[in-house]
């Protein structure tokens, strides 16, 4: 999961994908799940829930006879305290090594009443921390344990670990656990200035996260009494049975908070473990995650979502799940879809380590999404060589999907080789996703000689009360590098995943790489949109957009949005994209007479069709605060967008209409006198372009009815 953003839009995801062959008959709630028997009155009720059969409860069974609770709770907490938790799911300390000088700024802003939760910040006022209006929308996931955990551990200062139990127990007297009795995990959002109830779906999964990585460390140390222990013990006992009666529904849907979820049912199992439930919560949980990932990942690997950013979190979250339930019976015949989990997100990384931001969010580096003990599980040794840059096998392709492979989410990544270096681009060309859908279809990403040039914009995170605050999600397509006519960009028109595999045009040869796919503007626009991408030689791109329709002419606008840092230079209507290493990327155009405009943090307003089809100047915004903006924007998933320079190709085109362009990098120090020669033949009917390479030249025949490479 991504958790620095957690209001996810809800999309319907009760249909299974066609592709999904296996049943679940998973049993229904136990006796414990029925209303309210997730609550446990009283200390003495949760000691007699510990399992008999584990020898190391026998001294509690035996206080608990002679009627003495004290005694008995004072036994379980001591073996509790020094007994041993092994899980991957849960940050072993004891191997930890302490850094007495590690910087504890924000863990002191957060002692000295200074909190952020990930979109506001908030003034703790002296009567403390107010757990119902405070403008913390997150502040019962427990967002800052974290930073307050690795402080403590560090310093050993006991002033960190009193702030996190007092947070703990303020937050249990705020909201008392009968309070969740008659609520479902759909309820409890108000919006992004109070504060989220927390049995709201995903404010209790990071919560109990959160509470299982904590207890985990300051059970080792006295500051901490028993009595506090058992309480949040307790309280922890008891989420974990009402998220028991919660869980299904969110796997069902295929929703991301159903991954968490899992985990967060794992993680308190692993802690809980000496409660005779736990081995009914570990068993279901398995069958829970054997469902995720046959229902909730294509047979490519990729989540349904398609949004990298959230689908790469979910992935890694799947891969680490499946590792630590690998022995669960239900785990057992996974091993081939989780490496596909893992194949993807290696594929889908450009050479300087980061994947594409295809919607929402500003996507990490592909070390984050690929858990590596899977590495040497399902052996794959090729994956560490690029998640840990070091020697070893390479990956077995440069082009993904690979040679021969079903085409299922509909993203393609195409590079020259696995150096930093390298050559990249990454297209969209696949359904909309499950949830948090851009106008980015057809949008692409291009990476080349260590520098990221065309980027698919990201957006910021969803809300900030911070007053220089500039919130924009970056949905709408005239923001992506795709195409306008007459003013109307993409809109959701089409189904939102695959039911069967795709099939759009993806071929290989010696010296190339063919990808085409098209978007139709209909009903809006009587016009069609084919995009064609040849990667000739490992070198450079012709990129051609055809436009076919009912009108005669169209008003175009063809645009590429560049990474913030690159400088942008025009030479007449060629584009020469400058990166800080000195890098170039070259936009040629080939054909066509449309003109280069830059735009870099336009304010003004522009007209948008996303998603509806209906036009609008408001780019809406999560938190209320609607924007008005044009082009040349990215963010960083901060609370503000950044000016980026964007170059937007613009002009009338007569249909039918082929716009070729190409895109040439350029190493640093390299003349662009040394660019391709690329030399075009046009008929009537077609055009035959003949693309240099470093051994004989292909030979690549477009009209507006077909694209084909010809044979030499």
């Amino acid at each position: 999961m991504n958790k620095a953003s957690h209001h996810c839009r809800r999309t319907s995801l009760s249909l299974l994908p066609a592709m999904v062959l296996l049943t679940y008959s998973i049993p229904p709630p136990c006796h414990s799940e029925q209303e309210g028997r997730y609550i446990i009155p009283n200390h003495e009720a949760l000691l007699k829930l510990l399992d008999a059969s584990k020898p190391e409860t026998a001294p509690v069974r035996a206080a608990l006879e002679k009627g003495d609770v004290k005694t008995a709770e004072k036994a379980y907490i001591t073996y509790f305290r020094t007994k041993t938790i092994s899980s991957p799911l849960l940050t072993d300390w004891a191997t930890l090594r302490r850094n007495p000088k590690a910087d504890t700024a924000t863990a002191d802003q957060y002692l000295a009443g200074h909190l952020h939760d990930g979109y506001s910040v908030y003034e703790v006022p002296p009567t403390g921390l107010d757990w119902r209006n405070a403008p913390l929308s997150c502040v019962t996931r427990f967002p800052i344990l974290p930073t307050l955990r690795y402080a403590a551990f560090n310093t050993e200062n006991p002033k960190y670990l009193r702030f996190v139990v007092d947070h703990i127990l303020g937050y249990m007297k705020a909201y008392p656990t009968e309070e969740f009795v008659g609520k479902n995990t759909r309820e409890g959002w108000t919006d992004h200035f109070h504060v989220a109830k927390p049995w709201y779906w995903c404010m209790i999964p990071e919560r109990l996260t959160e509470l299982s990585q904590t207890l985990n460390l300051i059970r080792r140390y006295p500051q901490v009494s028993d009595e506090e222990l058992f309480q949040i013990l307790h309280r922890m006992y008891e989420e974990t049975g009402y998220l028991r009666t919660q869980i299904k529904e969110w796997v069902d849907r295929r929703h991301n908070g159903g991954c968490a979820m899992i985990e967060a049912m794992a993680q308190s199992c692993a802690v809980l473990d000496d409660f005779k439930n736990v081995e009914e919560w570990r068993d279901y949980d398995a069958q829970l995650e054997a469902q995720y990932i046959d229902q909730s990942f294509y047979p490519d690997g990729m989540c349904v979502e398609l949004t990298t950013a959230y689908s790469a979190s979910v992935s890694v979250v799947g891969q680490r799940m499946a590792y630590a339930l690998r022995d669960q019976k239900a785990l057992q015949s996974h091993e081939r879809k989780v490496a596909a989990m893992v194949t993807s997100m290696v594929a889908m990384s450009d050479p300087t380590g980061w994947l594409p931001a295809f919607g929402d969010l500003y996507a990490g580096t592909v070390g984050d999404y690929v858990y590596d003990p899977v590495v040497d599980w399902l052996n794959l040794p090729w994956v560490r060589t690029i998640t840990r840059h070091t020697k070893g096998p390479l990956p077995p392709f440069t082009v993904w999907p690979q040679t021969g492979q079903e085409q299922w989410c509909g993203y393609y990544t195409m590079r020259s080789d696995w150096t930093p270096q390298a050559r990249y681009m990454a297209i969209d060309g696949g359904p909309w996703g499950t949830t948090h859908q851009h106008g980015d279809k057809l949008s692409f990403v291009v990476t080349a000689n260590g520098a990221k040039f065309i980027i698919d914009p990201s957006s910021t995170r969803y809300s900030s009360n911070e007053p220089d605050a500039f919130i924009g999600g970056q949905p709408s397509g005239f923001l992506h590098n795709t195409i306008t006519v007459d003013g109307v960009d993409e809109f959701l028109n089409g189904p939102v995943e695959a039911k069967e595999p795709l099939h759009n045009l993806w071929a290989h040869g010696k010296d190339y790489t063919l990808f085409a796919s098209s978007y139709s503007f209909t009903p809006v626009k009587p016009v069609n949109w084919e995009r064609r991408v040849l990667f000739v030689d490992g070198a450079y791109w012709l990129l051609q957009d055809v436009l076919i329709g009912e009108q005669e002419t169209t008003q175009v606008e063809q645009n590429f949005q560049f990474e913030a840092d690159i400088k942008i230079e025009f030479q007449d209507n060629r584009t020469i994209a400058i990166a800080p290493n000195g890098a170039r990327l070259v936009l040629l155009p080939l054909s066509g007479d449309l003109k280069p405009q830059l735009t870099i943090g336009d304010r003004s307003p522009h007209t948008t069709y996303w998603p509806s089809g209906k036009p609008t100047d408001i780019l809406r915004s999560e938190d209320r605060h609607d924007q008005k903006h044009g082009r040349g924007w990215t963010g960083r998933s901060g609370s503000k967008l950044l000016p980026a320079p964007a170059v937007t190709y613009t002009g009338q085109v007569k249909l039918p209409a082929m716009i070729s362009v190409a895109i040439i990098p350029s190493s640093p120090g390299q003349s662009l006198t040394d660019m391709p020669h690329i030399k075009s033949e046009a008929t009537e009917r077609e055009t035959l372009w003949t693309l240099p390479t470093a051994r004989e030249p292909v030979r690549f025949v477009t009209s507006v009815a077909k694209c084909l490479v010809a044979v030499r």
